[in-house]
């Protein structure tokens, strides 16, 4: 499958498609190499750079979500509910989703195994006490390290600033 990566304003990002869909995001260690591009990655870094300047908030590059179980594609489809800007505890999070508030535990589940990063906006879910939790931007580091939530901090802030 193409993937490609590129510099932004959030870290190195790497993007996979399958020729119609973006497949996954994720951000680049120092040991990933490109492997083909195509239309798809083409749009969509063109959408990611457009959100990185303030003039995008939903994308609407095709996605794939393979690999994904009906209950996993709910809460992803939550995840796009979640308006611009705007934060929710994964209590809240689980109840916009359908379920019950005491579904949280699931909801930080949910965020961790995103595929799809950004467009997804997982970084929008925080703890309970408004502290920002856990975030998997960079796969090779706990979700707790200091550089991850410095990830999903970046994310937030850069959204309150052009609301």
């Amino acid at each position: 499958m193409p993937s490609r990566t590129e510099k932004t304003p959030f870290g190195d990002i790497t993007m996979t498609s399958d020729g119609t869909a973006i497949t996954n995001i994720t951000w680049a260690s120092d040991s990933q190499a490109d492997g083909g591009s195509d239309a798809i990655l083409d749009e969509g870094f063109r959408q990611l750079n457009e959100y990185a300047l303030g003039k995008r908030q939903e994308f609407d590059v095709p996605i794939a979500l393979t690999e994904c179980t009906k209950e996993r594609r709910k809460w992803l489809e939550a995840l796009r509910r979640v308006p611009y800007g705007a934060t929710l505890s994964y209590a809240e999070f689980a109840e916009s989703a359908g379920f019950s508030r005491k579904s949280a535990r699931a909801a930080g589940s949910a965020c961790a195994n995103n595929p799809i990063p950004i467009i997804y906006p997982c970084h929008r879910i925080l703890r309970g006490d408004g502290k920002l939790g856990n975030f998997g931007a960079y796969h090779h580091l706990a979700t707790d390290d200091e550089r991850n939530l410095a990830v999903k901090e970046g994310l937030i802030k850069h959204e309150k600033r052009f609301c």
